[in-house]
């Protein structure tokens, strides 16, 4: 949303819209669904569109280069794999295998199949993997209610997260109150669980004045999925603020390739 891209509900009613335009439905049916979540509203659209025979057409929602300004330059200047449930291809990780006095060329690899979600994707950085799908190719686009259900039902996406939440340091950003959902539901089934070491992390927004609500949100994460809350405050620069947060972050964070070391124990606990 920082460079002017919908929301999850924004694209929802963008998509319900789309189709009021085409003579698929009409004003008095997007007011009865619009206090509808996004999940729902996505799933009647995508009903409506196949009864009318038409296309959502959701790329021309999305379709932005944007990945080289604003957050997008600091979050892909770190370089590190990403695992995304965003459409878009904003997420364009540059790393670089430094060597003195050279630097390779950086290459980005982009999962969208299901059927190719593996745990050596993490560790690969510059990889980005894209949960729910990607714009630019439809067909791999999780929408509907009955396909979240199938997705996380499929056996190589639950145990891709299982070694994600697992074996990697993980950092949450972007999900805002009204997108908690989305995040609860890949926690659970991944069946991720507390833990005492701390390798899960979310930033959160929140205005000074929810400051007994970000307590308890805090408290809630930990003690369910074992996320620790980084929270930051709305009341300057609005989300705004992720933009500073993720340029210093970048000044500061190297990736480096996995070492020979955890190659050799990650082959190892494979072939076991």
């Amino acid at each position: 949303m920082l460079v002017d891209l919908p929301s999850w509900g924004g694209l929802a009613w963008k998509a319900l819209e789309g189709l009021r335009q085409k003579g698929c439905t009409n004003y008095s049916e997007l007011e009865q669904l619009k206090n509808l979540d996004p999940k729902k509203q996505l799933s009647i659209a995508k009903i409506i569109a196949s009864e009318n025979d038409t296309d959502l057409d959701l790329r021309k929602y999305l379709a932005h280069d944007a990945s080289d300004i604003g957050i997008y330059k600091y979050l892909n200047r770190i370089g590190c794999v990403c695992v995304t449930t965003n459409y878009d291809e904003l997420l364009s990780p540059r790393f670089q295998i430094k060597t003195d006095p050279s630097t390779t060329a950086y290459t980005i690899t982009r999962i969208t199949e299901k059927e190719e979600f593996h745990a050596g994707l993490l560790n690969e950085p510059g990889t980005v993997i894209h949960l729910h799908g990607s714009v630019n190719y439809p067909d791999t686009m999780i929408l509907t209610t009955e396909e979240y259900l199938k997705h996380y039902d499929y056996p190589t996406v639950q145990n891709f997260l299982m070694e994600l939440f697992e074996k990697k340091t993980v950092l949450f950003m972007g999900y805002g109150l009204d997108e908690a959902e989305i995040l609860e539901h890949i926690l659970r089934r991944a069946r991720v669980k507390y833990t005492e070491e701390k390798k899960r992390f979310a930033l959160q927004e929140f205005f000074i004045s929810q400051d007994p609500l970000y307590r308890r949100l805090y408290a809630y994460y930990e003690e369910s999925f074992g996320i620790h809350l980084i929270g930051y405050i709305r009341d300057y620069k609005d989300y705004g603020q992720l933009e500073d947060i993720s340029k210093t972050w970048a000044e500061q964070i190297e990736v480096r390739p996995t070492a020979l070391v955890d190659e050799l124990d990650f082959m190892k606990e494979v072939l076991q």
